[in-house]
């Protein structure tokens, strides 16, 4: 990694809440993680969350984000999570690394986010933000760039769930974290016991809120990788797509 700025750091422990049956760290909990850091420094950066919507209504929204697994954080053990923001156009990119206490990379993440009006829904298109000339790292945390991931036809059902209050956030849409989660109940414990994920990629399409049915469908690409969407019970309105790739 360059030496250019911004990169930003903070350190973790992953603790009981953040830990799956294996003892190791929940995916959602990786989302949560990077969620977190990246909010703080976009406050650092001068685009802090709750500035953006109390002076101007606006909030970043997460479009699409894919984490590579080269190695999980256990139980008990204490990480370093560092980000940095690529140069802004329309969209905004974000990269991510986890490392253990010694330097060793274990998860690498990259993210597109869009900053959204709250009144009108509309996506700000023009340069919002510019990190105010600061040299950017140009380095990449993943070796490809995230595309388009298109849907899939012949899926089969696993199940649906309403959207309660636990499910929301202070946008009152459906947290990204959540989404992770609905998608591991796609598989069953044993699925989770005989192997692990080694990489998930999320596409965010459409905004979901309390009261209303999110249905999970899946389908087997192949014997290492699935797909999973979410669709909008009331007009079959796509909500979400993902690929699950494992060990």
């Amino acid at each position: 990694m360059s030496e250019a700025i911004p990169l930003y750091t903070i350190s973790r422990c992953i603790m009981d809440t953040d830990a799956d049956i294996a003892r190791r760290q929940k995916l959602s909990s990786m989302f949560g993680m990077f969620q977190d850091i990246a909010a703080l420094h976009a406050e650092n950066l001068g685009a802090a969350v709750d500035w953006l919507y109390r002076k101007l209504n606006l909030a970043w929204i997460l479009m699409r984000v894919r984490v590579e697994i080269d190695q999980y954080p256990v139980l008990s053990q204490e990480v370093v999570i560092e980000t940095w923001p690529q140069e802004p156009r329309a969209l905004y990119e974000r990269d991510y690394l986890i490392r253990d206490m010694a330097g060793k990379v274990l998860v690498r993440a990259a993210s597109t986010w869009v900053i959204m009006n709250l009144g009108t829904r509309e996506i700000k298109r023009d340069r919002f933000l510019d990190y105010f000339g600061l040299e950017l790292i140009k380095d990449r945390a993943l070796e490809k760039s995230i595309v388009r991931l298109r849907t899939m036809d012949r899926t089969k059902p696993v199940y649906a769930k309403e959207v309660k209050f636990s499910d929301v956030d202070y946008n009152v849409h459906v947290n990204n974290a959540k989404y992770v989660d609905f998608i591991m109940d796609c598989f069953s414990i044993e699925e989770h016991r005989e192997r692990a994920i080694k990489a998930i990629e999320v596409h965010f399409i459409n905004e979901i809120g309390p009261g209303e049915t999110l249905k999970f469908r899946r389908k087997k690409v192949n014997e290492r990788k699935d797909y999973v969407e979410g669709l909008r019970k009331t007009d079959g309105a796509y909500v979400f797509n993902a690929l699950v790739e494992w060990n």
